[in-house]
């Protein structure tokens, strides 16, 4: 069993290369305090326990909502905790009843491009599928080859969302610096489909103006035909004071940040989940016919579009699928 044994707070640099840019990153290791599994506040997740695998995130999307919670610890600043798989292993032997799956990470990746960060979250999903509990993720990361070998062994239980929202890498790297590159991504749902897992692809965050074009949504809906996937989940930018502040932090093009902004102006508040959680959407009478054109672009190339409801609960009521209902019957592969 993995667990990094820590007496304190130990914190260190790392400088890692993405794409032939070499990106310095604050890496601290502790151990959790808190509980491992817990539940998320957001209704598409209200139904499996949701694991986080690190506090912060290397991919450092200037959209990511997370950088608003009290225990982010900043763009460039990583902590890993070295008793996770103990933790789950204690947690899961006192539940009565284990949870059919286990859902991949709400406020980071569990594919991020950092050794430590790959250890753990291979560690906790072997031990999950081998107690016959499933595995569901979101990923904008290149998933190592070692995983996709212990998924081909549990493919009933494993199902996965890829986030694209645009085919463009320079886009991507405006938005994604850290994640891995569109390619990277693509190859990811080839080898989950080659491998027969459930896959979405996740186009969440869209935004207006910047990669939600009728040529970028054709583009793109080429691209996930191309791979035999079918299911397609869609939401635009949900503001967030803290997504604002992102933004304003790490766009330098002053007028492409006053492009993606200004839309929100007149935008429509929206509550998400239980308690004070709110963000504001696009105006719904532009979210509307945004939706209505995505989902006949979408249509004819023979996938089904599915809008996120958590973020625009003013408008629909559907389901992102972002995570799967339980399957009945023997759920692993031997070989």
């Amino acid at each position: 069993m993995m667990k990094i044994r820590l007496r304190e707070q130990m914190s260190f640099l790392r400088r890692i290369r993405l794409a032939g840019k070499v990106i310095e990153m604050k890496l601290s290791l502790a151990d959790k305090k808190s509980q491992l599994l817990t539940p998320s506040a957001l209704p598409c997740l209200t139904k499996i326990p949701t694991i986080n695998v690190s506090a912060g995130c290397l991919h450092n999307c200037v959209y990511c909502y997370s950088k608003g919670y009290s225990n982010y610890p900043g763009d460039g600043n990583i902590t890993i905790f070295g008793n996770l798989v103990e933790k789950l292993s204690a947690e899961l032997a006192r539940k009565r009843k284990p949870p059919y799956a286990v859902y991949f990470c709400p406020s980071c990746d569990p594919f991020q491009p950092v050794k430590e960060i790959l250890d753990c979250s291979f560690e906790l999903m072997k031990l999950l599928l081998y107690k016959n509990i499933g595995v569901q993720f979101v990923t904008k990361g290149r998933i190592p080859e070692r995983f996709l070998e212990l998924f081909s062994r549990h493919r009933n239980i494993v199902s996965g969302q890829i986030g694209i929202a645009c085919t463009d890498d320079g886009v991507r790297k405006i938005l994604e610096s850290g994640a891995a590159s569109i390619a990277d991504r693509i190859k990811n749902i080839n080898a989950l489909i080659l491998l027969d897992i459930d896959i979405t692809v996740r186009a969440d965050p869209l935004i207006h103006g910047l990669t939600d074009s009728q040529m970028q949504i054709k583009e793109l809906c080429g691209e996930i035909a191309n791979t035999g996937a079918k299911q397609l989940a869609v939401s635009y930018l949900f503001l967030r004071p803290a997504i604002k502040k992102s933004l304003e932090s790490n766009i330098s093009d002053k007028k492409l940040l006053a492009k993606i902004i200004g839309h929100y102006k007149a935008g429509s508040k929206i509550k998400i989940g239980t308690g004070d959680s709110a963000g504001v959407a696009l105006p719904a009478d532009i979210r509307n016919p945004l939706y209505e054109r995505i989902r006949k672009t979408v249509h004819c190339f023979g996938i089904s579009a599915h809008i996120c409801g958590c973020k625009n609960n003013d408008i629909v009521s559907e389901s992102c699928h972002i995570t799967k209902p339980q399957k009945n019957s023997c759920q692993t592969h031997l070989f």
